[in-house]
């Protein structure tokens, strides 16, 4: 569809693609040289073709009235009008000579096309295949269609080194709409994939916080292996921000450092001000460095560091930190070694809070140490597993006292578990027995009561069954497989009171179906929940046979509870109600690809005692292509609980959004964009974009506005975007195809 855009907008190729011929068959002994004319005139090794003279190898074809040719010398001049066409290229020239073996051509009054669309002209043309350079003298080059030219790069001479990649123009000018609009006395460029030295496109743009802004990125080629891009950016309300990204690689170790620098935010001065009524420190900056690294006997590291100056940072300024949330930044220290069936690591992890107060500081790892051992399948077919850790939990000083008590130390845990799995074709059974031992070294706040050193052991059996059905099916004449797959699981976890235990980094499980078949409804260790319990659960498939998709699933499951339950997160509560159930709510999901481009998802819970529905969530999509180039997506999402309010039901939503997006062409060459993002829950806008794109052949612009939450307090701010691009040349303004690329689905399908 791409090319089928391209070619309505820029009409077919000007020359065929340069991947089209293995240019090394050329000079090769046994590629041969055909010479054809209406008369050829022999005096070996000369020959003189005469009268539609044309010469052929492999994909080179050159044509003329006349041709001289030196079969000794492998050469060709041609003393008159001619053409010549290689994959990739075509050339016409007044007069010229052809080296034949040293691939080698000079020409005078060329014209040229490249694939796909480039062409131009030149006073001379030298192109050295075998010294990679091609020298040009008065050229002239576009990409727009011969005869429809809005811009036009001259030049007084060009020359390209094709093995260091780097074009070299001098005298050169840009001219739009035949008025001149840019020139340079010298300008160095790279002409292939690899990054060179040089100003890359500026960005600009404006919004309501920022004001005005203007960015002039500089990239640095160090080395091979090292570079630096440096990004001052001018905000006519803040200030100017310096940032720097220095990536490296080496044989045993690669990194990227991020690092920016604001010295006085003027706007986020008078915000503070204003909220406060007192002065601040308006210095802003915001530290991201990645590192991976190898030690010797297959010892592997990582470095992750994040940190920013103040909470209010990354809602201010678009960050690509890739941790990052508007409630904590994660930085981590981590080493780990594979040696055969063994694996270990040990890591420092530290978290930075960025919210207004320290109760909630998520505990520091520091350090975390563990260790693992799977030898895979024993004697008998037996199946052995070792799982173990040592970790230190730890809070910034005053956080414990401040957090209500909050202890810290060390968590020693260790996991050993055995199973025997049969799995055949069509059915699997697999026993297991594991063992849970856990033990605390804990530092209470002062004048705690509670005991700081602690363990306790839980072992755990389990039974875990299933089988494996199918069936053909045929639906409108198409082939499909449903499968059926029923699984029962046993587990039994004997009662162990953990009342007074610490809880470092334990929640309860999400409600899905695959989370009723795990040995602890739990997530972490710092609780192993008691269990007596039958799990039985069905999942059925949709397998089309003739693509090889799955564009159905379906499960449904049940937990049937032979004595109550105990154990809770914090303390024992006065009541626990769905504790002492003897069966679990009725958990559903299911996932559906329907024709016309419809996407379903969704997942159902029901009270099967008080015969009510639990939760619900549901997401759909649907992406539609009416024309080429034209797109149009519609998403929702909702989320509902029943919560009882004095005794009664009530369906809470907690979650309810609303997506669109559309790219629609108005014409052959104008196209509307935009996206929405409403939440019936607040009955507000979450974002809106629109804005529209101009396209021609060789080059195109985009007008962008959008209204989006921004801030510590969600306040609607209002930005405007603009980029103005010459295709084969580069673009000027924000990124505006980036960011449609995140907030239109498959925007980046729709552009040639």
């Amino acid at each position: 569809m791409a090319k089928l855009r391209r070619i309505r907008l820029c009409g077919p190729p000007l020359a065929p693609p340069p991947s089209a011929v293995d240019r090394d068959q050329r000079s090769a002994p046994e590629t041969p040289l055909v010479m054809r004319a209406e008369a050829i005139l022999a005096d070996p090794p000369l020959y003189r073709l005469r009268g539609s003279a044309e010469l052929q190898r492999l994909d080179q074809r050159l044509r003329a009235e006349t041709v001289k040719v030196d079969e000794a010398e492998g050469t060709a001049h041609m003393p008159g009008r001619f053409a010549y066409s290689a994959a990739g290229v075509h050339l016409w020239g007044e007069t010229g000579d052809l080296d034949l073996e040293a691939d080698r051509l000079a020409m005078d009054r060329a014209a040229f096309r490249v694939y796909p669309h480039a062409h131009g002209a030149a006073r001379t043309l030298s192109s050295d295949r075998q010294a990679e350079r091609t020298e040009l003298h008065d050229v002239r080059y576009s990409t727009c269609p011969p005869g429809e030219e809005l811009w036009w790069l001259h030049a007084g001479s060009l020359s390209l080194d094709h093995e260091a990649g780097v074009g070299v123009a001098r005298h050169a000018r840009l001219e739009i709409g035949g008025a001149p609009v840019f020139y340079t006395p010298y300008l160095r460029f790279p002409i292939d994939d690899q990054p060179r030295t040089g100003l890359l496109p500026p960005s600009f743009g404006q919004s309501e916080s920022d004001g005005s802004y203007y960015t002039q990125p500089l990239y640095i080629r160090l080395a091979p292996n090292y570079d630096l891009t440096l990004e001052p950016t001018y905000y006519s309300r803040r200030g100017v921000k310096l940032a720097a990204e220095g990536r490296y690689l080496r044989p045993s170790l690669e990194g990227d450092l991020r690092l920016a620098y604001l010295p006085e935010d003027e706007a986020y001065a008078e915000r503070q001000r204003e909220a406060t009524g007192e002065a601040v420190d308006a210095e802003r900056w915001s530290l991201d460095w990645r590192h991976d690294g190898e030690l010797p006997a297959g010892i592997d590291y990582r470095l992750d560091v994040e940190r920013v100056s103040d909470p209010d940072y990354l809602r201010d300024f678009s960050s690509d930190l890739a941790g990052s949330s508007d409630a904590e930044l994660e930085s981590r220290a981590r080493v780990q070694q594979s040696p055969g069936d063994h694996h270990w690591s040990a890591e420092a992890q530290h978290w930075q809070n960025l919210r207004p107060d320290s109760r909630n500081d998520p505990y520091r790892r520091m350090p975390a140490i563990r260790y693992q051992y799977t030898p895979g399948r024993l004697a008998g077919g037996l199946s052995y597993r070792l799982e173990s850790e040592a970790v230190r939990f730890d809070l910034p000083q005053g956080a414990a006292q401040e957090g209500g008590g909050r202890p810290v130390g060390w968590r020693y845990h260790v996991n050993p578990r055995l199973s025997w799995p049969v799995r055949e074709q069509a059915f699997f059974i697999e026993p297991g027995l594991s063992l849970h031992h856990t033990a605390y070294d804990l530092t209470r706040p002062a004048g705690s009561q509670q005991d700081e050193s602690l363990s306790r052991t839980v072992p755990i059996a389990s039974l875990d069954a299933g089988l494996f059905l199918e069936r053909p099916l045929s639906l409108g004449g198409r082939p499909f497989l449903q499968t059926l797959e029923p699984r029962i699981y046993y587990l039994y976890a004997p009662y162990r009171d953990q009342s007074g235990y610490p809880n470092f980094d334990t929640t309860e499980r999400g409600n899905t179906v695959a989370q009723l078949f795990r040995e602890n409804r739990f997530a972490g260790v710092d609780r192993i929940g008691d269990a007596d319990q039958i799990t039985a659960a069905v999942t059925t498939r949709l397998l089309d046979v003739a693509e090889g998709n799955e564009p159905l699933r379906a499960s449904v499951g049940q937990v049937y509870y032979r004595d109550d339950r105990r154990v809770v997160l914090e303390g024992d509560p006065a009541d626990q109600p769905r504790l002492s159930r003897d069966r679990s709510d009725i958990f559903a999901n299911a996932q559906a690809r329907l024709p016309g481009g419809v996407s379903l998802r969704g997942e159902y819970r029901y009270n099967p005692e008080r015969e009510e529905r639990a939760a619900t969530a549901l997401s759909a999509d649907w992406q539609h292509e009416p024309a080429p180039g034209a797109l149009v997506n519609l998403g929702y999402r909702l989320r509902e609980e029943t919560r009882r309010r004095d005794g009664a039901p009530a369906i809470e939503t907690t979650q309810e959004l609303v997506e669109a997006s559309a790219v629609a062409p108005i014409g052959p060459r104008w196209r509307a964009v935009g996206a929405w993002r409403y939440s019936r829950l607040e009955r507000t806008s979450l974002e809106l974009v629109g804005g529209l794109e101009y396209r021609q052949c060789c080059w195109a612009a985009r007008g962008l506005f959008r209204r989006f939450r921004r801030g510590a307090d969600q306040r609607m701010e209002n930005t405007f975007m603009l980029e103005f691009q010459l295709t084969g040349l580069g673009a000027l303004g924000q990124d505006t195809a980036s960011f449609l690329e995140e907030v239109v689905p498959d925007y980046e399908d729709t552009v040639f």
